[in-house]
């Protein structure tokens, strides 16, 4: 009986195949695929790819600083989650294109860190256009765009995801670096030429202004009553609570090279400084008073930040504002002879106001003007080339580049290419092309309270900076008990040329700076760019942070 079930057992075939050979297969096959899966699985970990005959150990002692490997979440990845496919064919793809890697290291192409460095950027580009084909489809293995709450991001993130979600982009396009040091001239890279490229013409020709260029309405000159904002009842005006910070040599130029600064490319889209970096001035602070970022002076005990309440009201007549904040101990500069830069003057607070006709400035305020060839900033040019410049005879350079307004200039230098300055300080326009640029509005209004002299100035920056007493705009301020507390009472409408005429009806860029202890030059305490407003019955929140209150006195 058992002999005759055998004998049936050998007649049947699968596939023209007698059972004992399928059997055999099977068995063969799984031993194969164990084994291979048993390959695949040590040489898609952590440890293979760190070990020596990888040659990677140099890019992993990188990676475990990297968010990727260890963060707040506790969750990391390992290098295949970011290198090798999930997928089972483009697995096996991946895996027979590194079999090259294989041949090389037993060439010794890369055995040694030197040759590494030295291949960087092309192993680097490798990935990437890889990444741009197959739209950033390992990082998609943990993060996907119908899985993100925007809503639960921090501001910046959230903006700059729903902007890449509505044009496509895909992750590597802003996040290269995240996982690695990125190569030097990593940027000059032709995989992102275009994404960064900088048509400084075509920057400069942006067409008609969103204001229209015409020339003001001063009106009759008018001279402030005097110090009006002090005696005022200030109990019922709010206060905006602002974060002043040490900016350090962060450019105008900087923040629109992306290759950089991480939101330049948001910033060319229009997004404020204010809407990615509000609640991060106290540690922008300290990035530059440690010098470990956008500073290179060594900036002592200086304090990196300061809380200041701004108080904002008005009549037909005049604006009125007041300013407080604590002060602290003399802190020396180290790189000042006594510490103090400007000994005559404690504090100089100054107020800067534009509208749209100021390119910039609804994004970034007073930082229009700030430029990295101005003084002390890492392109400001040598001395004896600004005695030589014929520009002499129109710019005043006989304490270094002033601030000044890209619009004064026929070009400007953003990232630096090949070692080129960046700014534009010798690009002036002709004198013509300035006064019909002044004459239509296109230029930055700045009020300035010194305290040693208790002198009020009152100017504007275009082609260079301007500042003269005025009798427009009155400032006073006082220290009581550590705290200071400032007043400013400016004419609405000063009449005086470079003032600008601020209506009712009208929005407004704000800054505030603060040269705190002895300070000079750029060394000061900025705020970012506040909208601003006259008691308005509707305020876009997006764009205005003050709407001033009207008062009755």
């Amino acid at each position: 009986m058992l002999r005759e079930r055998l004998r049936n057992w050998r007649k049947i075939t699968i596939m023209g195949a007698s059972l004992g050979a399928v059997t055999l297969f099977f068995v063969a096959g799984i031993i194969f695929w164990g084994g291979f899966n048993t390959v695949m699985e040590a040489t898609n970990n952590m440890k293979f790819c760190s070990s020596a005959c990888h040659e990677m150990t140099w890019v992993y002692e990188e990676y475990q600083d990297r968010p990727h490997y260890h963060n707040k979440s506790g969750v990391g990845a390992e290098c295949s989650d970011c290198h090798v496919p999930d997928a089972w064919g483009p697995k096996m793809i991946r895996k027979i294109q590194a079999s090259r890697e294989v041949w090389h290291w037993m060439l010794g192409t890369m055995d040694t860190q030197e040759k590494f460095y030295d291949r960087r950027l092309h192993l680097a580009e490798n990935v990437w256009r890889s990444m741009l084909r197959t739209d950033s489809r390992e990082c998609r293995n943990c993060h996907d765009w119908s899985a993100m709450d925007l809503e639960q991001q921090p501001a910046r993130a959230s903006r700059e995801h729903a902007r890449g979600f509505e044009q496509g982009q895909t992750c590597i396009e802003c996040h290269q670096g995240i996982a690695h040091e990125l190569p030097e001239a990593w940027d000059e890279s032709e995989v992102w030429a275009a994404r960064f490229e900088h048509d400084t013409e075509a920057d400069l020709d942006r067409g008609e202004p969103a204001m229209p260029l015409e020339a003001e309405e001063l009106g009759d000159a008018v001279a402030a009553e005097g110090d009006i904002a002090s005696t005022l009842a200030w109990d019922e005006v709010p206060a905006l609570d602002v974060t002043l910070f040490m900016p350090g040599q962060a450019s105008i130029e900087w923040i629109q090279d992306g290759s950089e600064h991480s939101g330049g490319r948001a910033f060319g889209f229009g997004d404020r400084c204010i809407w990615c970096h509000a609640g991060e001035e106290a540690d922008i602070g300290a990035l530059a008073t440690s010098a470990e970022k956008i500073e290179t002076y060594d900036l002592g005990d200086k304090r990196g930040h300061i809380p200041m309440a701004v108080q904002t009201a008005f009549d037909d007549d005049y604006l009125y504002m007041r300013f407080q904040w604590e002060d602290a101990e003399h802190a020396p500069l180290p790189f000042v002879d006594g510490g103090m830069m400007d000994p005559e003057n404690e504090i100089k607070l100054t107020v800067s106001f534009a509208d749209d006709r100021v390119d910039m400035a609804d994004r970034g305020g007073c930082w229009a003007s700030c430029h990295h060839d101005s003084s002390y900033m890492p392109d400001a040019p040598e001395q004896a080339a600004l005695e030589e410049s014929e520009l002499g005879e129109r710019l005043a350079l006989m304490n270094g580049v002033t601030k000044y307004l890209t619009e004064s200039r026929t070009d400007i230098e953003v990232r630096g290419r090949r070692g080129a300055a960046r700014g534009g300080w010798d690009k002036l326009k002709e004198s013509e092309e300035i006064d019909e640029l002044f004459g239509g509005g296109v230029y930055l209004d700045m009020a300035r309270f010194k305290s040693g002299s208790e002198r009020t100035e009152s100017g504007y920056i275009l082609e260079q900076r301007h500042f003269d007493d005025s009798e427009a705009v009155v400032f006073s301020a006082a220290k009581e008990d550590g705290v200071w507390t400032a007043y400013m009472t400016r004419a609405l409408s000063t009449g005086q040329q470079g003032d600008k005429p601020l209506t009712l009806d009208g929005k407004y860029n704000i800054n505030f700076a603060l040269h705190d202890d002895h300070a000079s030059s750029r060394f000061h305490h900025v705020s970012w760019q506040h909208g601003l407003m006259f008691g308005a019955d509707e305020v876009d929140e997006e764009m205005v942070e003050i709407n001033a209150t009207r008062i009755e006195r």
